[in-house]
């Protein structure tokens, strides 16, 4: 049995056109602040959690639209979450056991596009102007060709209870989920415990302690001194005589004074578990779920009789929400938590469901795994799923490129560049002209060349407004214009081919890159095309030509240096199969070549770049900025304006 589908509509940031998420065995829900992942687990809580505090539906859940006026307030609100199970079990020829096929059968949908076997629960509410609320838990036995309810039925108790949400949010007390009160997890174990052969003997041994503890001077002092004022107030024939005692022999008067404990501890032989670090107690929990699982599995299977599977009640499925674990775990025992979970929803009737915004956490996801969320225009969540191009070795270029850089999930804008260049140049520019990357959420993300098509196709796909700085490469082997071609043929491949304003006869009519038509001198509205959405060419050849262009007094080039260039430097600027420069280059861009290559083909970039941005103070970056990126930053800004926050 496995959560395939969790539907949300109307509830908290889920606005009234529901949203589908689909999960696997392990599903990882990014975004950034306040684009509903807590929502999302929230929802799971409200249909399946031991605690019925977390199942109980409030007015705050209820969707108010962004532009709903206080005057024109609806007679009534509305929301539902629907959870979809399948049973991918009943493919397996397989005599193992499967619990959850027999208490859902009855209730079991066919859906007829893929003949999948499925239960759909539904859970629904209504809030009036007064504020009463009203829940209904269904199976949803039919639908429409909307796929709307058409017949349903209710949910017992019993079934509603035999799927668990073990829900642990952001900010927790985890001594909740440790004691012995109702709703506890180890609470639940041990009154289903068989206590028979111990009876007798708990009897024996508090009736010793209650002998021992009255026979105290004081205490007889105390009974006596009770007595004698109960019976001047109570003349009763029942009752007559009070007395002090230990404790009835009961189990479960005893239980009550269980704990969990550690040993060794710091200078003492014990330590209770409430004095664990936030961590340790997150430890704790996630580990007795765990447990708690791996002992119903037992009890259903018949491994053991150690327990009452009346009061027990096993469930049939379970799933673990954790929420923002690297509050209080460290990334490597992150690391942990996160493949002891995966290990444990890979079971037949197991998953897990991870809400974060840690970085540390995403390099060791794959992306497959991760649900996107963020707000649209209107301030409503919008889901995606992370799609990965078919091509095997660039499925595997961008899987590792977003591990490396899973800072681009949690931004509002994302910057594309081209290697490690960008990386150091753009923040300190983008800082120059006012716009601070932490503040406004901007990711610069170095992607290597021409593989940047396909992130263009993942940020499109996840929704992320995003602009890109490429290289032009002018005289390179495929620059200029074979730059010009590319980036115009993965635009139309993988971008917004609606609004792409280009077809393919517009790409076949780009001149070669060794045509003897210069980009320089007419790039034929090419340019300005690329700017209008988003994707810029540091020009006439790379950020590195640019900055140096600009500022070549802090990268220390003097007159001695400015020189022609000769073949051989050319060649190892341009490469071997470069194109004639005339009529591409100015004779000062030429003049720069030697330095070029000294600095950054045989010299560190990075290095190069860390000491001319140290020396140069914001409003010098701001004057002489490259006019490319001033154009860039105009763009960034124009977009941040529209984004919400």
């Amino acid at each position: 049995m496995k959560l395939a589908h969790l539907r949300i509509c109307n509830f908290r940031c889920f606005g009234s056109v529901a949203t589908d998420i689909a999960l696997d065995d392990t599903t990882f829900i990014l975004g950034p602040n306040g684009t509903g992942k807590t929502a999302v687990l929230q929802a799971l809580g409200r249909m399946f959690s031991l605690d019925p505090a977390l199942r109980k539906i409030r007015a705050s859940d209820f969707h108010i639209a962004a532009d709903e006026a206080p005057e024109a307030l609806p007679e009534e609100r509305r929301l539902w979450v629907e959870a979809d199970f399948e049973f991918p079990e009943l493919e397996i020829e397989e005599d193992d056991a499967m619990p959850a096929v027999p208490g859902n059968f009855a209730h079991m949908l066919m859906v007829d596009e893929d003949e999948q076997v499925r239960v759909r629960f539904r859970l629904a509410a209504t809030l009036d102007q007064d504020g009463e609320i009203e829940e209904t838990f269904t199976y949803v036995t039919k639908t429409d060709d909307a796929g709307l309810p058409t017949e349903e039925s209710r949910v017992s108790k019993q079934d509603r209870n035999a799927i668990q949400v073990h829900y642990l949010p952001a900010r927790r007390d985890p001594s909740d989920h440790v004691s012995y009160s109702a709703n506890a997890l180890l609470g639940r174990a041990l009154r289903a415990a068989d206590w028979s052969g111990e009876r007798a003997a708990i009897g024996a041994l508090t009736a010793q302690i209650t002998a021992a503890l009255t026979g105290n001077a004081a205490i007889e002092g105390i009974g006596e001194s009770l007595t004698g004022i109960w019976s001047q107030l109570h003349k009763g024939q029942f009752f007559a005589d009070p007395a002090i005692s230990f404790a009835q022999s009961e189990i479960d008067a005893l239980l009550r004074h269980l704990s969990l404990t550690f040993t060794p501890g710091h200078g003492e032989p014990l330590v209770d578990f409430a004095r664990l670090s936030d961590g340790q107690q997150s430890l704790l929990y996630i580990s007795l779920v765990l447990a708690m699982r791996d002992i119903g599995d037992k009890v259903l299977a018949g491994e053991t009789e150690a327990f009452d599977i009346d009061k027990l009640r096993p469930a049939i499925f379970t799933l673990l929400a954790v929420e923002e674990p690297e509050n209080s775990l460290s990334p490597h025992y992150l690391g942990r938590v996160v493949r002891a979970v995966s290990e444990f929803a890979k079971g037949q009737n197991t998953q897990a469901l991870i809400a974060t915004h840690a970085p540390s956490l995403l390099r060791r996801v794959a992306p497959e795994a991760v649900r996107y969320l963020r707000l649209d225009a209107n301030r409503r969540t919008v889901v995606a799923a992370v799609v990965l191009p078919e091509n095997e070795d660039a499925a595997k270029y961008v899987r590792e490129g977003v591990q490396a850089f899973p800072e681009l999930y949690f931004s509002r804008f994302v910057i594309l560049g081209e290697g490690d260049s960008e990386e150091v140049v753009l923040p300190r520019l983008l800082s120059a002209r006012g716009i601070l990357t932490d503040d406004a959420s901007i990711s610069i993300v170095p992607l290597g060349g021409r593989h940047v098509n396909h992130f263009w196709r993942l940020l499109h796909a996840l929704g992320i407004p995003h602009a890109t700085l490429l290289d032009l490469d002018l005289a390179r082997y495929q620059g200029g214009w074979g730059r010009i071609k590319y980036a115009a043929k993965q635009r139309l491949k993988y971008g917004d081919v609606a609004n792409a304003g280009i077809d393919d006869g517009d790409i076949e009519g780009i001149p070669a890159w060794n045509s003897d038509d210069g980009f320089m001198v007419d790039d034929d509205g090419w340019t300005e095309y690329f700017e209008e959405r988003g994707i810029f060419f540091s020009s006439p050849l790379d950020l590195d030509f640019m900055m140096i262009e600009a500022f070549a007094e802090v990268y220390k080039i003097d007159d001695d240096e400015r020189e022609e260039p000769d073949e051989a430097t050319l060649k190892a600027v341009l490469g071997k199969k470069h194109d004639v420069v005339g009529n591409q280059y100015t004779d000062e861009q030429l003049e720069l070549f030697d330095a070029y290559h000294r600095r950054f083909k045989l010299g560190s970039k990075p290095a190069w770049h860390i000491r001319a941005m140290a020396a140069l103070d914001d409003a010098e970056l701001a004057a002489d900025m490259p006019t490319v990126m001033t154009r860039l930053f105009d763009y960034v800004e124009t977009a941040l304006a529209g984004l919400p926050e």
